[in-house]
């Protein structure tokens, strides 16, 4: 299992990535992880979703909107376990 981008578009994505996530509360979920942010991020963190979604069809992503706050959950199967980690941080 493997994300089809390489270099510096695989760079530039987790960068984004960890832009759009920072300072969230994070939770273990079952074969993933919970992030909580205040849902006025959810456009920053709903188009890259999609484009993952291009690249790692193997993640699910579900957002949640809970009035102030929006709940991403991102799972993967096991052998997807380290590129989960290596975008949103240690799951455990």
């Amino acid at each position: 299992m493997a994300c089809s981008l390489t270099g510096e578009g695989l760079h530039e994505r987790t960068a984004r990535w960890h832009e759009a996530v920072d300072g969230a509360a994070r939770a273990e979920k079952p074969g993933g992880l919970r992030l909580t942010l205040p849902a006025d991020r959810t456009v920053r963190i709903a188009g890259p979703a999609a484009a993952e979604q291009r690249c790692c069809p193997f993640f699910d992503f579900r957002l949640h909107l809970d009035g102030p706050v929006l709940h991403l959950e991102v799972r993967a199967p096991a052998e997807g376990r380290t590129l989960l980690a290596g975008l949103f941080g240690p799951t455990g």
